[in-house]
């Protein structure tokens, strides 16, 4: 798949063409333009990811076995470049905007951070991982689904930086924990860890989903906590609980943001083009290590206070 990417990218810039062509007539008559400027992203971050992918090719050229002493650094440069121009491209066609509601700390300089961040809406992993890399100077690794692999330039990437890949799996067995524990033991002082507790996007379907699934399972308990969050999933406390078990000297960030999180189907996400007065608003807040609890127990129930604090947040910013 990596090889033929290229290939796939000319069949989907070709197979755009229609859309391009429509979406040109469309903007004669409607300044929104939608249809033209989502063509345009599209086709266009798919040649981002291809010159990521060639950049990869370029750097294992140079150093086949990655042995050269800038090896990560400049797979580093190469993925920040890449997020620069994706987060460019997002600006320019359909206004997507990354916003601070305040000031970010990030910790000590001598000690690694921990990120957890909401997870909603269109483009939020990329628009995260990019703020990290931009304003905390830190390029984060990231544990996320194992569907992204089918993305060759993020697929290798990301595996070169050290990034965890969950397993596709229904079971939430060691597997998983493990590799959350080997990423967190493995942080150098100036390297973030990026999660996402909740394990999936927010949206109402997958809310009362969860909720009938807890319900089911007889956890009374757990639903009525899942019943109470109104824009977020209740976190997966085993992934944070594993993370800060592995690494208690590290400063914890909580990420909580609004704008797109009720933008859940491609419907929602076209009929919002562009994004004008809407910008992804991120809030952050960090808390040194000797604030977060030791204990599996304390942990589990300092993530879910965090996770009320973040629902609240984005109920007085999200829009409709």
């Amino acid at each position: 798949m990596h090889v033929l990417w290229p290939f796939v990218g000319l069949a989907i810039s070709f197979v755009a063409l229609p859309f391009f062509v429509a979406g040109c007539v469309q903007a004669l008559f409607t300044r929104s333009a939608r249809l033209l400027r989502l063509t345009a992203l599209v086709v266009l971050l798919v040649w981002v990811d291809i010159r990521l992918l060639v950049g990869c090719w370029r750097l294992w050229l140079a150093s086949p076995r990655g042995e050269s002493p800038t090896w990560l650094e400049d797979n580093e440069r190469l993925l920040v470049a890449s997020l620069d121009e994706a987060l460019a491209l997002g600006r320019r066609w359909v206004g997507f905007e990354v916003v601070l509601d305040e000031p970010m700390w990030f910790g000590r300089d001598d000690a690694p951070l921990i990120a957890f961040a909401r997870h909603a809406g269109p483009a939020d992993s990329l628009a995260i991982a990019w703020l990290l890399a931009r304003t905390a100077g830190r390029l984060p690794r990231i544990v996320l689904a194992e569907a992204l692999r089918w993305d060759p330039g993020l697929d290798t990437i990301l595996s070169r930086l050290h990034s965890y890949f969950v397993p596709a799996t229904s079971d939430p067995g060691a597997d998983r924990a493990n590799g959350v524990a080997v990423l967190a033991d493995s942080l150098q002082p100036h390297d973030v860890l990026l999660l996402f507790p909740e394990g999936e996007n927010w949206s109402p379907t997958r809310r009362r989903r969860l909720i009938a699934r807890l319900r089911s399972r007889g956890d009374a308990a757990r639903a009525r906590r899942a019943e109470e969050l109104r824009n977020v999933l209740p976190p997966r406390t085993r992934g944070v609980v594993t993370a800060l078990t592995a690494r208690p000297d590290a400063d914890v960030m909580i990420v909580a943001h609004a704008g797109f999180g009720r933008l859940t189907s491609p419907r929602d996400i076209y009929r919002a083009l562009p994004f004008r007065d809407r910008p992804f608003r991120v809030r952050t807040c960090t808390y040194a290590a000797e604030q977060i609890p030791d204990d599996p127990d304390g942990i589990a129930r300092w993530i879910d206070e965090c996770w009320t604090e973040v629902d609240a947040w984005v109920s007085a910013h999200e829009e409709s």
